[in-house]
């Protein structure tokens, strides 16, 4: 997965707030991502390897505060956990931020059309594909994602509907009716 931009904190906090989120929440994760990036920067890609009591020093919370907001943020997905228990005697937890990207709308398109390509060079009898670079492709292809309320939506009415999509020329009748007047 390439990543186009990571949200800045306004737009990341705004997101973890309509997931539900509550502001502690949103602070221990956005923390987390934080350690998790440095970690990273410095050839540490495994994850976070901290104890409840640093991270609730940290945010000015209890270790038990703690502990209910990582299965929060576990249980939504946004974390993963993982023990460390080859030596018996001493477990290491190592917690992973998920990596919360935004794409841009240009990138959706590309993907887009990326996706109905490999989708019509997997027709035997097809032989054409979309032009990558054709302005009005790339608007139809735009409208189609407006019209669907995302990229994603658009692939699953595709393969929802792979036998009105059988070649080319049903792919540029469909896109037709998400042109511009």
């Amino acid at each position: 997965m390439s990543y186009i931009s990571f949200y800045d904190d306004g737009e990341l906090r705004a997101y973890l707030f309509e997931k539900g989120l509550n502001l502690l929440q949103a602070s221990l994760f956005m923390l987390l991502q934080s350690i998790d990036k440095y970690a990273e920067q410095n050839g540490n890609y495994s994850g976070v390897k901290t104890s409840n009591t640093k991270i609730g020093k940290e945010l000015g919370i209890t270790q038990r505060a703690v502990t209910n907001n990582l299965s929060k943020l576990q249980e939504l997905g946004l974390i993963k956990i993982t023990f460390d228990r080859s030596i018996p005697s001493n477990t290491k937890r190592t917690i992973k931020p998920v990596k919360l990207v935004k794409y841009t709308l240009e990138s959706q398109i590309s993907g887009l059309i990326g996706y109905i390509n490999t989708f019509l060079n997997s027709i035997p009898e097809n032989w054409d594909e979309l032009d990558k670079d054709d302005p009005e492709i790339k608007e139809q292809v735009k409208n189609a994602i407006s019209y669907f309320g995302s990229d994603k939506d658009v692939i699953n009415y595709i393969n929802a509907n792979r036998d009105e999509l059988a070649n080319y020329d049903d792919f540029i009748n469909w896109l037709s009716h998400f042109s511009t007047p």
